[in-house]
C-alpha cells in the first residue's frame, strides 16, 4: 500500500513553510490518497530531504518538521536503457525507479525500433509518481534521449549486458569501482549489436550474463538492476 507522500519539487522547503499544491498532487492527496483536512503526510523534496507536514485546506500544507529516511542506498546506479516500444519504457522507469536507481538514461541503439520520443515528461512524472509509492526521497534523473556511441564516451565504470557473454555477473562486480556511480546498460528488445559491446568494450565497460536464457529487455533491466543493487549492498558480506 502507498504511504501519504508526495514529492513537491520546490527550491524551498523548510518547517514553518506553507506550501500550495498543484491539482495534480491534490487529485493523489484527496481523491487517490483520501486524505482530508488535518491529516499528516510526508513530503520530500526529491533531492535527498523528507519533512512531515500537516493539510491544511484543499490546496495547502504547512511543513511541521524534518524527518529521517533510510531508503536510499550510499551507492549510485545508473540504468542506460535502449528506448523501448509501447508501455515497455514505462514499466521499466516505475520499476528502476522502486529499486533505488538514481538516474535514467535513455538511448538510441542500432537495433531500437523507435529513433526518438516526445514522452519525456511522460517518464518524470512516472518517476515521481513511482518515487512517491515507494517512499524514496530522492527522484530519479530521466536524461535527455543520447546515442550509443556518445553514451559510452562518458562512462567509465559500467557494466553492458549481452545475452551472448558466459562471463556471470558475480564475477563482474569484482572488477567495478563501488565508490563511483555504477552505469548499467541494457539494449532494445533486439539487443546490442556485436560491434556495439566491441566498441563498450574498448571503452573500458565490462560485460555480462544475466544467465542461461535471453530474458526480454524490459526484464533484463529490472532483473539486472535488482541483483546489482543486492550485491552492492551486501558486497562486504559476500566478498568475504
Amino acid at each position: 500500500m502507498s504511504a501519504r507522500r508526495i514529492c513537491i519539487q520546490s527550491s524551498y522547503i523548510a518547517p514553518g513553510v506553507l506550501l500550495n499544491l498543484s491539482m495534480e498532487d491534490r487529485k493523489y492527496l484527496f481523491n487517490v490518497m483520501r486524505c482530508s483536512h488535518g491529516d499528516l503526510i510526508s513530503v520530500t523534496d526529491g533531492r535527498g530531504k523528507s519533512f512531515k507536514a500537516k493539510i491544511i485546506n484543499k490546496a495547502t500544507i504547512e511543513i511541521i518538521h524534518e524527518e529521517e529516511l533510510f531508503t536510499e542506498d550510499d551507492f549510485s546506479i545508473v540504468l542506460c536503457q535502449g528506448i523501448l516500444k509501447g508501455e515497455k519504457m514505462e514499466t521499466v522507469i516505475q520499476k528502476a525507479t522502486e529499486l533505488g536507481v538514481k538516474k535514467i538514461v535513455p538511448f538510441i541503439s542500432e537495433r531500437c525500433v523507435i529513433r526518438h520520443t516526445t514522452k519525456l515528461e511522460r517518464w518524470k512524472k512516472i518517476a515521481k509518481e513511482a518515487t512517491e509509492q515507494s517512499g524514496r526521497s530522492i527522484i530519479p534523473e530521466i536524461s535527455d534521449v543520447i546515442n550509443f556511441s556518445d553514451l559510452i564516451k562518458h562512462i567509465d565504470n559500467g557494466i553492458i549486458f549481452w545475452e551472448k557473454e558466459r562471463l556471470p555477473l558475480m564475477q563482474t562486480i569484482n572488477k567495478i569501482n563501488h565508490k563511483n556511480s555504477l552505469f548499467l546498460l541494457i539494449g532494445p528488445e533486439g539487443g546490442f549489436s556485436s560491434e556495439e559491446v566491441k566498441q563498450a568494450s574498448e571503452k573500458g565497460l565490462k560485460v555480462a550474463s544475466l544467465g542461461k536464457r535471453t530474458l526480454r529487455a524490459e526484464t533484463a533491466s529490472i532483473v539486472s538492476v535488482g541483483i546489482v543493487s543486492f550485491l552492492m549492498q551486501n558486497y562486504d558480506i559476500i566478498k568475504k
